[in-house]
């Protein structure tokens, strides 16, 4: 297959070459031959010289897999075809000292100079990743180009690249300083994109036959510095020029110091898949030498839907122009991996079942362990008041009904204080913050059992918005505290609720005779720092103060 293939790429150079000397064959005899027959063989010339470059043009399209190397390469291949379209024009179109002929002439040197730059660019995108643009500070390297050209251009006024002569009908001119410049420009640019392209080229086997490139350039430059030498009519200074360009960039593409798509049967053969290449009646074109003896039934099937040739080989096919690619992979990693996870999620399903009975454990005792701080908070601050509640049923005289009524009436101010600061706390769980109106209800309730007990009571409650929950618990506290303070009095009492300077304020006044129970004031005041207990005449004042954001 290799040398098929290498055969009809030489064949192909071959007919190129012989159409390229065929057309200096006619530029040599054009000369010589009558007016019509010379412009024949001179157009003949330049349509084979052109169309051989338009082919190369879209073998490069063809080739050149990288957008930025083919947009170079093909605008050097553009360039070509406007020289040799210049040359045609100034050879055959043209007088010889017109000014139209003149400025054909002096447009050879626009692809002379605009080529060696864009060469370089293309050298310089070799390295880089896929269609990864190079430093546009590149691009200043056609300035020197542009100067140069403008000079050419202008020569008629200045004259610094050729000194033109008409002597008898006939120009002549000699070269002058910017045309010896400009030489050394298209030289030395040149010269550094072929250096650049060999030191950019990755495949240090490809930079072994660099000399190939190196030799090709150096070949048809001498032979075209001979051609110009000797005045040898069959090729001009343009064509030559032309064909040391194209030859020069082909061998470097052929040996791979430039990106293509060449040797693609080679490397798909040597690939380590399994794959061939068929036509549409699934005749095998192409083959890696890892692939299998396949009958055409089976690719026919494979065609539609992949299929398994065996528990661990799959057929694989892709339609492509032309034909079909087939690939066989091997899935038996696969089912490896398929088999340990079918024990893996096995193992996971054990595992879930445990987990989720444990999570269920954890959730009952998480629950448990709640209902644990609630009741033990409860017990914490009712304890006492549940004591005392017991004590005072237990002391109660059933044959004494004034006693008992009493008794039992004070039994549902605990009561009540025991229900309210009970929920208070459980509140306490949920919440942070809760409504004021939760210490109006629960301050209400124990003045309403007060007032069944022939104290009157009255509340004047001015708090808006939310109160943190400890301190409606703080207070709440307090306010049960000095209740029981006045148990066995009879007394009037007034608590108000207010805020003030960020604070909380609540006062519980009494018109109750201060007693020689001084204990009682001092556990008060130890239980709530901030208390304050004044008497001013005959009226018993118990206030206390809270920060508003909570104690």
């Amino acid at each position: 297959m290799q040398t098929a293939m290498n055969k009809n790429r030489i064949i192909v150079y071959a007919i190129c070459i012989f159409f390229f000397l065929l057309a200096g064959f006619f530029q040599l005899i054009d000369s010589k031959l009558p007016e019509f027959f010379h412009v024949l063989c001179a157009l003949l010339a330049h349509s084979i010289l052109i169309t051989l470059v338009v082919i190369w043009l879209f073998s490069l399209i063809q080739r050149m897999v990288r957008k930025d190397l083919r947009f170079f390469f093909i605008s050097v291949a553009i360039l070509i075809l406007f020289f040799l379209t210049v040359r045609m024009i100034k050879y055959d179109l043209t007088e010889s000292i017109d000014t139209l002929n003149r400025y054909m002439w002096y447009s050879y040197y626009v692809p002379q100079m605009i080529i060696p730059p864009t060469l370089l660019l293309a050298t310089l995108s070799i390295e880089n990743e896929k269609d990864k643009s190079i430093n546009k500070t590149w691009y200043l390297i056609y300035i020197p180009a542009l100067i140069l050209l403008l000079l050419i251009y202008t020569n008629d006024l200045h004259q610094l690249v050729f000194k033109l002569n008409f002597e008898r009908g006939k120009l002549t001119y000699r070269h002058q300083i910017v045309f010896y410049l400009a030489l050394a420009w298209e030289i030395i640019i040149t010269i550094i994109s072929l250096i650049n392209m060999i030191f950019k080229c990755r495949v240090s086997a490809c930079k072994k036959k660099a000399w190939i490139p190196i030799s090709t350039f150096l070949i048809c430059a001498t032979l075209s510095t001979l051609f110009f030498i000797i005045n040898i009519s069959s090729f001009k200074i343009p064509e030559l020029l032309c064909f040391t360009c194209v030859m020069t960039i082909e061998s470097s593409i052929r040996i791979g110091l430039i990106p293509s798509n060449n040797n693609y049967q080679k490397y798909f053969y040597h690939s380590k898949y399994s794959a061939f290449i068929t036509d549409e009646a699934f005749n095998i074109k192409y083959k890696s030498k890892e692939a299998i003896s396949i009958n055409k039934e089976l690719l026919q099937i494979a065609s539609k839907s992949p299929i398994m040739l065996n528990e661990n080989i799959r057929l694989l096919a892709e339609k492509i122009h032309g034909g079909y690619v087939f690939r066989c992979e091997d899935v038996s990693s696969i089912n490896k991996i398929n088999d340990k996870l079918e024990e893996t999620n096995e193992r996971i399903l054990e595992e879930n079942d445990l987990i989720e009975a444990e999570n269920e454990i954890k959730e009952q005792k998480s629950k448990l362990d709640e209902q644990i701080k609630i009741y033990t908070k409860i017990d914490k601050y009712t304890s006492n008041e549940l004591k005392y509640l017991d004590e005072l049923l237990s002391s109660i005289n059933i044959n004494n009904s004034e006693d008992y009524k009493k008794k039992m009436q004070f039994a549902c101010v605990l009561v009540a204080y025991i229900k309210r600061r009970s929920n208070i706390i459980m509140l306490e769980f949920k919440n942070s913050y809760i409504d004021g109106e939760e210490l109006v209800l629960s301050i209400r309730e124990s003045l309403d059992y007060l007032y069944l007990m022939g104290i009157e009571c009255s509340l004047d409650f001015n708090i808006n918005g939310e109160i943190s929950v400890k301190s409606v618990g703080y207070i709440y506290d307090f306010f049960e505290k000095c209740v029981i303070r006045f148990y066995d009095l009879p007394v009037a009492i007034l608590v108000h609720v207010f805020e003030s300077n960020q604070c909380i304020h609540i006062v519980i006044e009494s018109d109750v005779k201060l007693t020689n129970d001084q204990d009682f004031d001092k556990r008060l005041v130890k239980s709530f720092p901030s208390c304050v207990i004044k008497n001013n005449d005959g009226v018993t004042y118990y206030s206390l103060v809270i920060p508003y954001e909570g104690v």
